[in-house]
């Protein structure tokens, strides 16, 4: 399709692409450059005008990577038809990419490789969405960090959470300014809550990138602020409510007392989300019960499913 001319099925803009798939702009960009994935059409003054098959083809692609798919691969694979895709799949299910990436962080981490880290840090971020990149890589990382086995575990650990905060928060930064100038006051804001711990903060901007990418502008609560004031900070804010994130387990009387007053001070939506809401069912029986309160089950894309349907409404 030349680049001045589209049909008219070829309507929506980057932004609500982006939105709706929850693929950041710079990485729909990154698939179209340098892996030949997109063909949008193009206005006459260059902006990208993306078609119906388009978006389909975003969530086949999304689809490939969560499987395990080398993005390097994903074009061969959606252009060899169904006919070849469960090969191709199983053959790289066995072989998969989010393993070569967990195998090559380990390794840049144990020879404390900071440039190289930093440059494929960059990278990964720029071709994967947050979600993929949260779920399939930063978990099994931390988990594999866990290990007691794993030699220099604490020392890699000193050195890497640091690390990925600073890559993160930049280009969080970076999203939050596009976001903000091109929506304006069309968007969500959210008040996030931040939390205790250095692996924390980084689940944290992390789970801060996917929410961007779909469209929904995040500002963080220091883990400093008093809770019970939650409420005129969402307000002063003008968010739409505040949400509690974190990938693990939570002290209970932190669960039982502290966030409890905190959705009891709200007059706007409570959310609660990560992989803590599984790991404490029973002990947020009381906060379920709070009207405002919501519990986000299942893995992140998930999570911002339910939270763009209820911002919706």
């Amino acid at each position: 399709m030349a680049d001045t001319e589209f049909s008219e099925e070829a309507r929506l803009p980057i932004r609500e692409v982006a939105r709706r798939t929850g693929v950041h702009p710079m990485t729909l960009r990154a698939w179209e450059r340098r892996y030949g994935l997109l063909a949008p059409a193009r206005t006459h003054k260059g902006h990208r005008l993306y078609s119906d098959g388009e978006v389909r083809r975003i969530e086949k692609v999304l689809a490939c990577l969560a499987r395990g798919v080398a993005i390097g691969q994903v074009r061969e694979l959606l252009e060899r038809g169904t006919g070849k895709t469960a090969y191709l799949e199983k053959r790289n299910l066995n072989n998969s990419c989010w393993q070569e990436i967990l195998d090559e962080t380990c390794s840049l981490l144990q020879d404390f490789a900071e440039p190289q880290l930093r440059c494929r840090v960059d990278q990964w971020i720029t071709a994967f969405p947050p979600p993929l990149l949260l779920e399939h890589w930063l978990k099994p990382l931390h988990a594999k960090l866990g290990q007691p086995r794993l030699e220099e575990s604490r020392s890699a650990k000193l050195f890497l959470w640091p690390l990925l905060y600073e890559q993160l928060l930049l280009a969080n930064g970076i999203a939050r300014k596009n976001l903000r100038k091109h929506k304006k006051s069309t968007v969500s804001r959210l008040l996030l809550m931040d939390l205790p711990g250095d692996d924390q903060r980084v689940f944290l901007q992390m789970f801060s990138a996917a929410l961007f990418a779909a469209g929904i502008d995040v500002v963080v609560l220091s883990n400093q602020a008093d809770l019970k004031r939650g409420g005129n900070v969402v307000k002063k804010l003008d968010c739409r409510g505040l949400i509690c994130y974190s990938h693990r387990a939570l002290p209970k009387n932190f669960l039982t007392q502290e966030l409890l007053n905190t959705a009891q001070a709200l007059d706007k939506p409570f959310w609660l989300a990560g992989d803590f809401v599984e790991m404490q069912r029973d002990d947020l029986g009381k906060l379920g019960k709070i009207a405002n309160s919501s519990v986000l089950l299942g893995a992140t894309d998930s999570v911002l499913t339910q939270l763009q349907e209820q911002l919706i409404l």
